[in-house]
């Protein structure tokens, strides 16, 4: 059963568990033609525009299905004052058919509506870097629908899909939630887990010489480790970045990273207030990630410098629990894990925070980026290379499952961090009491804690950013391809460095089981294929994404009648994940889903892309519907009104009992 709503904060404990079954997605205003292979002309990442009217009136995210939305991000301008959102009117939220939240969208980030919509939980653009959020978990049962009044411009919407409603309890407005507004409220000064029983703290001062790998702590039995604490007498960016810490668990090592980066801040030495990690100038720097062990960790400092690192004071607290050695040795729970690097981006690649096989989830990332302000068609100076967007790419699903629209917008930051920098002549309400490079900020979950410009460690823009993903974690079961474009589409190099923050299992917990390709007579005959009342046409188009100058010619089943067809699974499966490749369009297409005749809900797509129009998808199944069996029968009944239903191949992955 997933954790949802106030739980995800109140049990942080639970982290590292993975098999929920939830899948994380986005709804944003990206460019669906990828933009242009003019690097200095900005991108077009506002034109995503309205997925239907409806609501407030433009509908910005819609499902159907357990659920719960876990971020809402915008950015906009009024007269030129980046980050205002008044003129975008009211935003409704609709959960289950009744309505959560119906409120002018800049009283509510401004924290006017009181708890639990207040500040951490939600965020105007001086909190938050330039850009507005609400960050209120709103679970649901049936469905959800979120909209804005008018004025639609950048904007993405994280939410969760459960393959069920069990356990799952629709998010209450009356509920404050005071002990977590007031947890959030604290960050970065203490634990925000749960306290553990039996908890006891290593603690050593010691000097990490060149090249030296040096044990600070070690402990065997079943566990966890609670907090991470280091303090370095003589702080600087070398030692944050060329000192390293290393942690290995049951004899695997899992985190390599540079400490600055590791507590949240790989430039300078600015305060962190992130829930799980935080520093203090010239003090402690401190991670709570709770990370545990079946049988041993063993955690190290290397020093990757030519110079004597000395006096540095750790601190590494450790609680035994039995829970965790069953957990990890059965894959219900993840490995603490981080991936780090570091290097100059590629020309026309996404810079990789992490490409990897197995299962686990997302849960953070730490980046330092280093770049030059360029002329461009809107400014005589910007750090064009944040106008890249992440592309996220789950389980082998040639679509990008979450798609952004820039890169300090995924730290839901918005205009290059409120940079003061020199806009065209024809923008003059630009404020002036930014400093230059952006104002810094650091909040429990987003934060730009530190910028430089021109310096001995710095040839012109240098930013470090982070981002916390909890109830937006992204899960994944058979592996994961996460990116950021530098620059719009990939055009500006820079110098980048990243950790990411994990918790995983080496081996996939999903795979495949059967496929249908409807261009194939046998293929159809051997799936028991059956529409009538469909015909059938050829399209060659692209998918959207990294991919989406590559042509793929196939062909398309179309209709809106009753569809039906039978696939393979694997007996001990908890659970099917449905994929279809389709031509998306025409977007909200949308049908009820039985599986040997029991209806398990609806299947709606409510994206659309007339440019780039292959897409995949994929709609969880319930294990209480497919456990057990080796075929199961699908049928499609595309829903009255909805525009015609289309698919070009169907298959089943089957998560693992």
């Amino acid at each position: 059963m997933p954790l949802t709503g106030w739980d995800t904060y109140r049990r942080l404990d639970r982290l590292p568990y993975l098999q929920d079954d939830s899948r994380t997605l986005e709804f944003s205003s990206f460019d669906r033609s990828g933009g242009t292979y003019e690097a200095y002309t900005g991108n077009d990442n506002g034109s995503g525009g309205c997925l239907s009217t409806g609501g407030a009136g433009c509908v910005i995210a819609q499902g159907t299905g357990a659920g719960e939305i876990s971020s809402i991000w915008f950015t906009n301008d009024v007269n030129g004052v980046r980050g205002d959102v008044s003129a975008m009117g009211n935003i409704q939220i609709e959960l289950d058919g009744r309505t959560a939240l119906n409120a002018p969208l800049q009283s509510v980030v401004n924290g006017s509506l009181g708890a639990p919509y207040m500040f951490p939980l939600v965020a105007n653009a001086q909190q938050a870097g330039g850009g507005v959020y609400i960050k209120v978990p709103m679970a649901y049962r049936d469905s959800m629908r979120v909209s804005v009044q008018a004025k639609l411009k950048y904007y993405h919407v994280y939410y969760r899909h459960f393959p069920s409603a069990d356990g799952v309890r629709a998010f209450d407005p009356s509920d404050h939630a005071d002990d977590v507004v007031a947890a959030l409220q604290s960050a970065g000064t203490r634990d925000p887990k749960p306290a553990l029983a039996g908890t006891h703290d290593e603690t050593h001062t010691v000097d990490v010489p060149p090249g030296a790998t040096l044990p600070i702590a070690t402990a065997t039995g079943s566990g966890s480790i609670a907090a991470l604490r280091l303090r370095l007498s003589a702080d600087s960016e070398e030692a944050r970045s060329g000192l390293r810490l290393r942690i290995s668990f049951d004899g695997h090592q899992t985190v390599d990273t540079p400490v600055g980066e590791y507590f949240g801040s790989g430039l300078g030495t600015d305060p962190v207030r992130s829930l799980l990690f935080a520093g203090d100038p010239n003090g402690w720097m401190s991670s709570w990630w709770p990370m545990p062990y079946g049988h041993d960790v063993h955690v190290s400092l290397v020093n990757t410098t030519m110079n004597k690192i000395a006096g540095v004071h750790t601190d590494v607290a450790y609680a035994p629990d039995p829970q965790w050695a069953k957990a990890l040795d059965n894959h219900s729970a993840g490995y603490f894990t981080t991936v780090s690097d570091s290097a100059p981006t590629a020309s026309g690649k996404d810079w990789m925070f992490t490409d990897r096989s197995g299962q686990g989830k997302i849960v953070g990332v730490n980046a330092t980026m280093r770049g030059t302000r360029t002329p461009t068609s809107f400014s005589p100076a910007a750090p064009t290379f944040l106008e890249g967007a992440e592309r996220v790419y789950v389980d082998g699903l040639r679509s990008p499952q979450l798609y952004g629209t820039g890169t300090e917008d995924f730290y839901e930051g918005g205009w290059y961090f409120l940079a003061h920098i020199e806009w065209a002549p024809d923008i003059k309400a630009e404020p002036d009491h930014f400093p230059i490079g952006g104002t810094n900020y650091s909040a429990p979950f987003t934060g730009m804690p530190a910028h430089d410009g021109a310096s001995p460690g710095c040839a012109d823009y240098c930013l470090s950013t982070y981002r916390v993903m909890l109830a937006d974690a992204i899960g994944y079961r058979s592996g994961i391809r996460f990116g950021m474009e530098h620059g719009k589409r990939d055009l500006i190099d820079a110098d980048y460095s990243s950790t990411t923050f994990l918790y995983t299992q080496p081996d996939a917990a999903m795979s495949n089981s059967d496929s249908l390709d409807l261009a194939d007579p046998a293929s159809r005959s051997q799936h028991a294929y059956s529409a009538p009342d469909s015909t059938r046409y050829h399209l060659v188009s692209q998918y959207e994404g990294t991919q989406d100058a590559v042509a793929v010619p196939g062909t398309v089943d179309v209709g809106s009648g009753r569809i039906t067809f039978r696939l393979q699974i694997h007996p001990d499966n908890r659970g099917v994940l449905l994929r279809r490749i389709s031509d998306q369009i025409a977007g909200n297409q949308s049908a009820e889903v039985f599986v040997d005749d029991k209806p398990t809900g609806t299947w709606l797509q409510a994206r659309s892309n007339n440019i780039h129009r292959w897409l995949e998808d994929a709609y969880p199944l319930p294990g209480s519907e497919t456990a057990g069996k080796t075929e199961i029968t699908v049928t499609l009944s595309p829903t009255p009104g909805a525009p015609p239903w289309t698919a070009s191949q169907y298959s089943a992955d089957s998560s693992a009992g």
